[in-house]
């Protein structure tokens, strides 16, 4: 017997497949309704959501800087360019523990 065959007529594959996707209807339609019952919630969320999309395009950015300094200081670079990539690299780290730090944090 074919595992098809087990599953009876299409008819019934057809309403189960139509009350699955009636459920799923219902449960993003009350999500959505609980989000945006809230005055003016849909704008704080579409705040957050472009506050997310600036976060992820800043982190990108971060990283396009990071390879273009690997690419620059590498073996056989001059001693020039990797005392001021140390020299830079050391005081960003610096300046960011300090911005990192507990007491800088409750001073903001």
């Amino acid at each position: 017997m074919d595992s098809f065959e087990t599953l009876g007529p299409s008819s019934k594959l057809e309403n189960v497949s139509d009350d699955i996707n009636n459920r799923v209807d219902e449960l993003y339609e009350e999500a959505g309704t609980t989000l945006l019952e809230e005055q003016d919630s849909s704008m704080a969320f579409m705040n957050m959501h472009g506050e997310d999309e600036d976060h992820i395009r800043k982190m990108k950015e971060f990283q396009d800087y990071l390879e273009m300094v690997k690419r620059m200081v590498k073996p056989g670079c001059s001693q020039e360019v990797l005392k001021v990539a140390l020299n830079s690299m050391s005081s960003l780290v610096s300046i960011l523990t300090y911005m990192s730090s507990p007491n800088h944090r409750s001073s903001l």
